[in-house]
């Protein structure tokens, strides 16, 4: 049936491969609002063909992207997508029956499977169960990168099916997605790193593939434990490089 309460949110660039997958799920009677920050490709032709409403903002960060998406929502319900999310047609289902929930609930937690490799990731760490779903008068993101949303009050409950993050194209994709997270993490955090770091991509990947059994996710799961010691590595090495950077140019 329509729903007449829900406002499913997103924001995106350059999405035209993975958004038709991403709308085609969704359910009817949404309120659909994207939020494009410059695309070049067919994303917004493809948004406005599935009913969306969309508007232009240039990207400062996650944060404010999605706060600016949010303030353009009109319904009683939030549901924060990205264009490389699926929803199963459980969660479909759920989302139809918000305006039956508690007064006292105010968020849904989903859970969410990494597509990793052609294949739907169960171990390593690669399932997580972030708040999507809230009341549109009591959520609002935070940190401008790895954003999250905070409620102002009232509990959460955990969503029926799941949602499907296909999060890296391929690994070219992923390694380019590395190098510009870890260079805004260095940027935004001045924290000395010490040499006890040089531990740290070491504890990723054994966390990662033995302690959370990555390894019985077949050789994408050695894979991603891999790539995740070297986003470790990576995030500590730019620190320390800018750190250095900053005492020559103090010593000159």
């Amino acid at each position: 049936m329509p729903i007449h309460t829900l406002s499913i949110v997103m924001i995106a660039l350059n999405e035209a491969d993975r958004l038709p997958a991403c709308l085609a799920a969704l359910p009817t009677g949404i309120e659909l609002i994207v939020l494009d920050s410059g695309s070049t490709d067919r994303t917004v032709e493809i948004a406005k063909a599935y009913g969306a409403t969309v508007s232009q903002r240039p990207f400062d960060n996650y944060a404010a992207q999605r706060n600016a998406a949010l303030a353009l929502a009109t319904r009683d319900w939030i549901f924060s997508l990205d264009a490389d999310e699926c929803i199963t047609s459980e969660l479909a289902t759920q989302l139809t029956h918000l305006a039956q929930l508690p007064p006292e609930v105010t968020g849904l937690t989903v859970p969410r499977s990494l597509v990793f490799m052609g294949r739907v990731m169960r171990f390593g760490r690669t399932q997580d169960e972030p708040l999507r779903v809230f009341r549109r008068n009591v959520g609002q993101f935070i940190n401008p990168i790895h954003e999250t949303v905070v409620l102002s009050h009232g509990t959460t409950q955990r969503a029926q099916g799941r949602l499907l993050h296909y999060s890296y194209r391929d690994l070219s994709d992923y390694l380019a997605r590395l190098n510009r997270y870890t260079s805004a993490i260095a940027e935004n955090k001045s924290k000395h790193v010490s040499w006890l770091h040089v531990l740290r991509p070491w504890q990723e990947f054994c966390t990662r593939y033995f302690l959370r059994l990555g390894f019985l996710d077949g050789y994408p799961g050695y894979t991603y434990a891999w790539l995740s010691s070297l986003y470790a590595y990576m995030k500590y090495a730019k620190r320390w490089e800018k750190t250095q950077a900053a005492i020559s140019a103090v010593s000159r």
